[in-house]
């Protein structure tokens, strides 16, 4: 785990450090970056590719801030000064559900900084926003409780991975009640000139929404995954890797 300081906070992140670099934006908001410490992501690694994975703001073992802190606009520039303070001039990004949202408004802000753009189970919007707000982490835990079954296609709801996982009220209840509502990008995507590479499980409620990105978005790909759900890295993740990889290797 490194730490680096970014606009007054400290921005945790772990780091393969060799290969192509990848910077791997997780969703949630209000869940930590460790819903992407799966073997799914882990083992890009193998296939000579670089991967950078923050706890965004709020999140994890990076600094907790107010609410005023928690907005697109922030998460977005974290991404770009980490990359930044990597020495990172060309890197892929790959967003998962909320991060795939922070993922193409840094697309379309800094599109010359990247060499490929992975979006899984995402959308430009609009999304309807949870109306929930939470007093405490435990207690987004527990909501994510009664809904995690939901993000999975087979009869393996992998409470092994929920059980590992930081939740936080602070960075779910600014984006959802404030920052979602206000989300929508499907007027500027044709802009976005980065080769695309949309993954999503059959059964995703993103599916939808990952088709119209497909017919939409320049230079786009879509992988549909059979038999997963929200974290097609997680059910099918040898599937995830192979189609991964050959798309950041040009194959």
């Amino acid at each position: 785990m490194f730490t680096a300081e970014i606009d007054g906070a400290h921005l945790a992140y772990t780091d393969s450090l060799t290969g192509h670099p990848l910077l791997c934006l997780h969703g949630g908001m209000g869940v930590d970056a460790r819903s992407l410490d799966v073997p799914g992501i882990r083992n890009l690694a193998d296939f000579g590719i670089r991967l950078i994975v923050p706890d965004q703001r709020g999140h994890g073992l990076s600094s907790v801030g107010t609410d005023a802190d928690y907005t697109h606009t922030q998460w977005v520039n974290d991404a770009r000064q980490l990359a930044q303070q990597l020495g990172l001039s060309h890197f892929g990004l790959l967003g998962h559900s909320y991060g795939g949202f922070l993922a193409l408004e840094y697309a379309l802000r800094w599109p010359e900084s990247l060499t490929h753009l992975i979006l899984v189970g995402t959308s430009a919007g609009p999304v309807r926003a949870p109306t929930r707000t939470f007093a405490s982490d435990s207690a987004v835990r527990d909501y994510f409780r009664e809904v995690w079954p939901l993000l999975f296609a087979g009869d393996d709801k992998r409470w092994e991975l929920f059980d590992t996982i930081g939740f936080h009220a602070g960075p779910y209840n600014a984006a959802f009640a404030r920052e979602l509502p206000a989300y929508d990008l499907r007027e500027r995507i044709n802009e976005i000139q980065v080769p695309m590479l949309l993954v999503v499980g059959r059964n995703d409620v993103y599916l939808s929404h990952m088709e119209w990105l497909a017919t939409h978005a320049k230079h786009a790909k879509l992988c549909v995954i059979e038999s997963a759900g929200h974290f097609p890295f997680v059910e099918k993740p040898e599937e995830f890797v192979r189609v991964t990889s050959a798309f950041l290797s040009g194959v």
